[in-house]
C-alpha cells in the first residue's frame, strides 16, 4: 500500500532536474498566484547562461536557472609571454652580437625574429606604463619614475585607469594572468601596507602576482616581495631572485594548467636583472674571469663586428665617440683596470643568471605541450646603465649619498664584488659597450637611452626562423600588436569607463613579412631630454642641464645613412628641423608632456623627501614591516628614536629598531646585553656601543641623533633610562637607507650589521616606539651646501 501523500520525483526529474534547467508546462498556483511556466524542454546551462534570466517557480520543478558563463578566449588564442629585462643594453645579448653566455635568448631568436629598430622611452617606469596601457608614457600619467608625483598630469608617477591594461582586458577576455618580478608603476606613496591599492597588480588585473614595487631589490634577500598583497619573506642559503621568479612562475604554470587546461595565458615576467646593484651567482661571475681585460673600447669594436656579420648593422657602420665621463681604455691604471673589468664580469655573470632563468621557464613550457602555440616576446626597458659613474663602485649607494669608496677600497672587495654584502655598478665606459654602437644610455633620448633588443618567438604564427626585422617598433606598439594576435579588441568601455584610443599601432603585420609598413613618427621625453622621429629623420635635443630649453640646439639625423646618430645635419635641412619641432611640441601639449622638468634624480627625490617629512611617530608593536619609501624619515636629520623594553630575564638580545641593509642602512639591537647603534654604508660601518649591559626588568633606551648645519655632519648619542651613555661623532652621517624597509623587533630582508645572522628577532618584549624627527625646512644655504656636497648641478 502506498502512501499517496508522499512526494514522488519522476525519473525524468532526478536525473535532469533543475541544475539542467527542467521546466513544466502548466500553470502552478501558489499562495493564490498563477505563475506561468514556460514552454516545455531542455534549456542547458550554457544557452541559459547567455544573458537570458533565471525564471522563479513555486518549486526547482517550475522553474529555470541562469548560469554565469566565464569568459572564454577565442579558438586557437595564443598562450603570451611577455619578458622583460632590465638596463640591458642593445649589444649585450649574443643574439645581438654580444661575447655574453645567453643561449636560452639566443635559442629564442634561433627561433624566432629579432628586429634591430625597436625603441623605448629611456626608463623604466615609463616604458612599463606604455607597455601596459598602450599609451605614451606621459599619457599614461609616467612621465618620470613611480618614485614621484609632480602634481602634473603627466607626472603623476601612477599609471592611468583611463585605460585598462592588457592585464584587464586579457583576463576579461578569458586568459589567465600572471605577474613576476618588477612593478614599478605603483607610486611610491601607496606601497605601504595600508595601501591605497588600485595600482596594485592584483587590482590591475593580475589574477596572481608575485612581485616587487622599487626600481630595484637585492637579487640574495629581497627587501619587499609580494604574493599579491600580502609581504613574503625571501633569501636564505643559495637564494637568488632570478631563480626564484622563475621557479614561482613554474609552480603558476603548472597550477594553471591542472585547474585550467582549457585556458590561455598570458604571463608577465619582469627580471630584476641586470639593473643594479649588478649581483651575480659566483659560478655565474666567474665565467668571465679574464674576458674583459682588453676593455670596452676593444669589446664593443668586436660587438660592432659581430653585428655586422650577423646583417643587424649596415657594413659602414661607425663607433661614436666615447660618452662624457668615459677614458679610452688604454688611459686607465693597471688596478683600474682590473677593478673595471671585474665590474663586468659580475654584470656578465648576471645576465647570464637570467638567461639561465629564462631556460628554466622556456623548457616548462615544451614539457607542458604549450610552447608551439604561445608567444613569446623579450626586451629591455631601457638602455645601459651610467649610474655607476666615471669609475664605478663597490656599492652604488655610496657616490648617490656622497660616500664614494676609494679604489683601493673598491680592490679590498674584489674577490667578493657582486656577492651577498656589496651593491656594485660598474663605469660608464662600459654603458658604451653594452650600448653597441649607440652613443650614451639610459635616461638619455639619443639612440644609446632608447635602442633595445626585442625578440618574438612564435612557433604556430611566426614561420620564419632567425629572422630580422628593421622596421620601427616602439614599446607602446606591443599593447595593440598582442591584443591583434590574441583576436582581442580594445574595449570602448571598460568597467564603465571610456577608453582612450591607443597611442600606438600593431606590428602584428612585421611576423610574417620584413617588408611590412609600420607607423614612424614617435616623440621622445624624459627628464628634459627630447627626440622626434619621422621616416628615417631623427630630430635630438642636446639639452645641458640647468640652461634654458630654449637654447637647446636640436641635431638632426638621418637613420637611413647614419643608423647611430654621428652626424649632425641640422645646418643642411632646416625645413626639417623646423618641421620636427613643430611636430614635437604638438606630441607635447597631447600627450601631457609639459611642463619640461630637468632636475637631477637624486635632487626631485630629496625634494619629494622633505614633502613627506613626518615629525612624530608612536609606534605600539607589533607591526608590519613598513616599505623604506612610506616609513620613517630619519637619515640626515636630527631626531631621537626611544624604546620601553621589558627584559624579565635580563638576557634577551636581538635587533629592536631596523631600517635598510649593509649597503645602506642603520639598526639599534642589543647583543650580549649591550645597546649599540650601528650605521652601514659598504665598505664603512660605525658603530656606538653602552659599555654596560642593560638592566634586567622594564627599561627606555633612546639613540639621539643632532645634526649640524654642514650636511652628513653631526653627532649620535645611546641613552639608558635618561642617563647618556656613549656617543659618537660620525665621519658622515647616513643620508638615506637602502631599499630594505623599517622594522620594529627584527631585521627583515637583508640584514645591516654582520654582527648577526637573518633577522635575528629581540628575544623581549618592545611596548613602544617613539620617533621624534626635527623636520624644519632646509634654508637656502643648506641646499646649496647639500647639493654641492652631492655634486649636484643645477
Amino acid at each position: 500500500m502506498t502512501d499517496d501523500n508522499k512526494p514522488k520525483i519522476d525519473r525524468r526529474s532526478l536525473l535532469l532536474g533543475a541544475g539542467l534547467g527542467v521546466v513544466g508546462t502548466g500553470a502552478v498556483v501558489a499562495g493564490g498566484a498563477a505563475i506561468k511556466s514556460a514552454t516545455s524542454g531542455i534549456v542547458t546551462p550554457k544557452a541559459v547562461g547567455k544573458g537570458k534570466a533565471a525564471k522563479i517557480g513555486l518549486s526547482f520543478k517550475d522553474s529555470r536557472p541562469a548560469h554565469a558563463e566565464e569568459a572564454k578566449a577565442p579558438a586557437g588564442a595564443p598562450n603570451v609571454v611577455v619578458i622583460i629585462l632590465d638596463d640591458v643594453g642593445f649589444a649585450d645579448l649574443g643574439c645581438y652580437g654580444g661575447e655574453l653566455q645567453t643561449p636560452a635568448l639566443d635559442a629564442l631568436a634561433g627561433k624566432g625574429l629579432r628586429y634591430t629598430n625597436f625603441r623605448t622611452t629611456a626608463m623604466c617606469s615609463c616604458t612599463r606604463a606604455a607597455l601596459l596601457t598602450g599609451l605614451n608614457h606621459h599619457s599614461a600619467g609616467m612621465g618620470w619614475l613611480a618614485d614621484i608625483d609632480s602634481g602634473y598630469p603627466g607626472y603623476r608617477g601612477d599609471l592611468t585607469r583611463q585605460n585598462a591594461t592588457l592585464a584587464e582586458v586579457l583576463v576579461e577576455a578569458g586568459w589567465s594572468t600572471f605577474l613576476l618580478g618588477k612593478w614599478h608603476v605603483n607610486n611610491a606613496d601607496h606601497s605601504g601596507p595600508t595601501g591605497p591599492f588600485h595600482n596594485w597588480p592584483t587590482q590591475r588585473g593580475f589574477e596572481r602576482a608575485y612581485w616587487y614595487q622599487g626600481h630595484s631589490s637585492d637579487h640574495f634577500h629581497p627587501g619587499a616581495l609580494y604574493e599579491g598583497t600580502a609581504q613574503v619573506e625571501a633569501g636564505g642559503e643559495g637564494y637568488y631572485l632570478s631563480d626564484d621568479l622563475a621557479q614561482r612562475a613554474v609552480t603558476y604554470l603548472r597550477t594553471q594548467q591542472l585547474m585550467a587546461p582549457d585556458k590561455p595565458f598570458f604571463m608577465q615576467l619582469a627580471f630584476g636583472a641586470a639593473h643594479s646593484p649588478l649581483q651575480a651567482k659566483a659560478a655565474d661571475r666567474d665565467l668571465y674571469k679574464g674576458k674583459f681585460e682588453a676593455g670596452w673600447d676593444e669589446i664593443r669594436r668586436q660587438r660592432l663586428d659581430r653585428q655586422k656579420a650577423l646583417g643587424l648593422m649596415p657594413a659602414e657602420t661607425q663607433l661614436p665617440p666615447l660618452s662624457p665621463g668615459a677614458k679610452p681604455w688604454a688611459e686607465l691604471t693597471a688596478d683600474q683596470k682590473r677593478l673595471y673589468a671585474r665590474y663586468m664580469e659580475v654584470y656578465g655573470g648576471m645576465v647570464t643568471g637570467v638567461d639561465r632563468a629564462i631556460g628554466t621557464v622556456m623548457a616548462e613550457l615544451d614539457a607542458m605541450g604549450v610552447r608551439e602555440n604561445t608567444l613569446v616576446v623579450v626586451f629591455s626597458d631601457n638602455g645601459a646603465s651610467a649610474e655607476g659613474t666615471e669609475t664605478g663602485s663597490p656599492n652604488l649607494f655610496g657616490p648617490a649619498f656622497g660616500r664614494p669608496a676609494s679604489e683601493a677600497e673598491a680592490l679590498a672587495l674584489y674577490d667578493t664584488m657582486g656577492e651577498d654584502g656589496t651593491f656594485p655598478h660598474y663605469p660608464i665606459g662600459w654603458t658604451n659597450a653594452s650600448g653597441t654602437p649607440y652613443r650614451l644610455y639610459k635616461q638619455n633620448t639619443a639612440l644609446g637611452g632608447v635602442a633595445d633588443p626585442l625578440i618574438v618567438s612564435w612557433p604556430k604564427g611566426v614561420d620564419e626562423k632567425g629572422g630580422v626585422r628593421k622596421q620601427f617598433v616602439h614599446v607602446v606598439d606591443l599593447y595593440p600588436t598582442l591584443l591583434e594576435a590574441c583576436g582581442v579588441k580594445q574595449p570602448e568601455l571598460y568597467r564603465g569607463e571610456p577608453q582612450k584610443p591607443l597611442e600606438g599601432a600593431s606590428v602584428a603585420p612585421t611576423f610574417a613579412s620584413p617588408k611590412a609598413a609600420t607607423r614612424t613618427d614617435q616623440y621622445y621625453e624624459l627628464g628634459g631630454y627630447r627626440a622626434f622621429q619621422e621616416g628615417d629623420w631623427r630630430l635630438v635635443a642636446q639639452h645641458q642641464r640647468g640652461k634654458p630649453f630654449e637654447d637647446d640646439h636640436w641635431g638632426l639625423y638621418n637613420t637611413a645613412v647614419d643608423p647611430n646618430e654621428l652626424r649632425d645635419v641640422s645646418a643642411d635641412h632646416a625645413d626639417v628641423v623646423a618641421r620636427l619641432k613643430d611636430k614635437w611640441n604638438k606630441a607635447a601639449a597631447d600627450h601631457d608632456v609639459l611642463p619640461l622638468d630637468d632636475r637631477p634624480l637624486l635632487l626631485k627625490l630629496v625634494q619629494t623627501r622633505a614633502a613627506k617629512l613626518r615629525k612624530r611617530w608612536d609606534i605600539r608593536p607589533p607591526i608590519d614591516p613598513i616599505p623604506t619609501d612610506v616609513s620613517p624619515i630619519v637619515c640626515g636629520l636630527s631626531h631621537s628614536i626611544e624604546l620601553e623594553l621589558s627584559r624579565p630575564n635580563g638576557d634577551e638580545d636581538g635587533v629592536l629598531i631596523a631600517h635598510g641593509s649593509m649597503p645602506a642602512g642603520y639598526v639599534l639591537y642589543v647583543d650580549k646585553g649591550r645597546l649599540i647603534y650601528e650605521t652601514s654604508l659598504v665598505p664603512w660601518s660605525e658603530i656606538i656601543a653602552s659599555p654596560t649591559r642593560l638592566p634586567r626588568g622594564n627599561v627606555k633606551v633612546k639613540y639621539q641623533q643632532t645634526m649640524t648645519s654642514r650636511p652628513f655632519e653631526g653627532r649620535g648619542a645611546l641613552f639608558v633610562n635618561g642617563r647618556k651613555v656613549a656617543e659618537r661623532k660620525f665621519d658622515r652621517v647616513l643620508f638615506a637607507p637602502g631599499y630594505d624597509g623599517f622594522c620594529v623587533g627584527a631585521d627583515h630582508g637583508n640584514r645591516v650589521s654582520r654582527a648577526y645572522e637573518g633577522p635575528n628577532p629581540f628575544k623581549g618584549q618592545i611596548q613602544r616606539v617613539l620617533i621624534d624627527v626635527d623636520t624644519a625646512a632646509m634654508k637656502p644655504l643648506e641646499i646649496m651646501r647639500f647639493m654641492k656636497a652631492m655634486s649636484i648641478r643645477v
